[in-house]
């Protein structure tokens, strides 16, 4: 018997019911803190950060700043600069992923997507209780809006595999649970 024969004759045969899979046990849930410590690490691995509140005073004390609410629903930024011109982008997360760290953005009328690509910083602010452990969670839980994904800053290795990061969007990302 050759090799494909063997591999032929491990096959449930037709007519024959295939072995049930075996059933993985469950995962034991986890409080949501535990959920926001698996996603930081996640995202420091990545090159993201955690902030605070106090972090967000002192980056939205910069200039040029495009807030996702207001003035990008307007397509400006304070002062009638471009969203080309803001130095940072806020948004908020309609979810964030524990096991990769990363956070489901909607968008649609009143949410585009330009504040979380044009912006060298981009601070995403998400609700403590918008925390799932894994993707079948966030997937299960979309709406049927259009939905981005962000893991980590921008980053790309295309020339030469050197990892460059904010060549194609922000190259900082600070997540601020509230």
């Amino acid at each position: 018997m050759d090799d494909r024969d063997a591999i032929f004759a491990d096959l449930p045969a037709a007519g024959r019911k295939a072995r049930a899979p075996i059933a993985a046990p469950p995962l034991p849930a986890l409080t949501a803190q535990a959920l926001w410590v698996g996603f930081a690490e996640r995202l420091e691995e990545l090159g993201g950060r955690i902030g605070t509140i106090a972090d967000l005073d002192v980056i939205l004390s910069r200039p040029h700043i495009i807030d996702h609410e207001a003035a990008i629903r307007l397509g400006i930024s304070p002062g009638g600069a471009s969203i080309w011109d803001a130095e940072v982008g806020v948004t908020t997360a309609d979810l964030a992923i524990a096991e990769t760290g990363s956070l489901l953005l909607a968008t649609g009328p009143g949410r585009p997507r330009m504040a979380s690509l044009s912006p060298m910083v981009h601070v995403v602010i998400v609700p403590k209780e918008r925390i799932v452990a894994t993707m079948p969670e966030a997937f299960a839980r979309l709406s049927d809006r259009t939905t981005i994904m962000i893991t980590g800053p921008s980053r790309t290795a295309d020339i030469e595999g050197v990892l460059v990061r904010g060549v194609h969007g922000p190259g900082d990302l600070v997540v601020v649970p509230v």
